[in-house]
């Protein structure tokens, strides 16, 4: 993982963590039920950020690494099924068949950027 992405990750991961623990605490105090919502609203928009660095991250990484070495077709049929329930994303069906499980492994977009440069996409 790109470390900068893996730091706000994290960051925000810790974020939500705490204010699902606050709305726990809401719960179990019995806490207006409209205060309750708005902080639920809060943790799911904080796990939102974190699915939105985790897309760009996989996309800096394995996904550009699978389309420079033309095996994309997998990966982005793969990210298409995770992305399905998530809110926001339009409804795709996957065209075709998923081949081999697609391989992933951390790249830097600096090196992606320097071979498309190079010319050797």
């Amino acid at each position: 993982m790109i470390p900068e992405y893996k730091k706000d990750a994290s960051h925000r991961l810790k974020a939500a963590i705490g204010h699902l623990r606050a709305v726990s605490e809401m719960v179990d105090s019995e806490r207006y039920c409209v205060d309750i919502m708005k902080q639920l609203a809060a943790v799911q928009a904080s796990l939102e950020g974190v699915q939105q660095v985790l897309l760009k991250n996989h996309l800096s990484t394995c996904v550009t690494d699978a389309i420079l070495a033309g095996s994309g077709e997998s990966l982005i049929t793969e990210l298409v099924a995770a992305l399905r329930y998530s809110k926001g994303i339009p409804s795709m069906e996957p065209v075709g068949k998923a081949g081999s499980e697609p391989h992933c492994h951390t790249g830097s977009a600096e090196a992606v950027s320097s071979a498309i440069e190079g010319g050797t996409a």
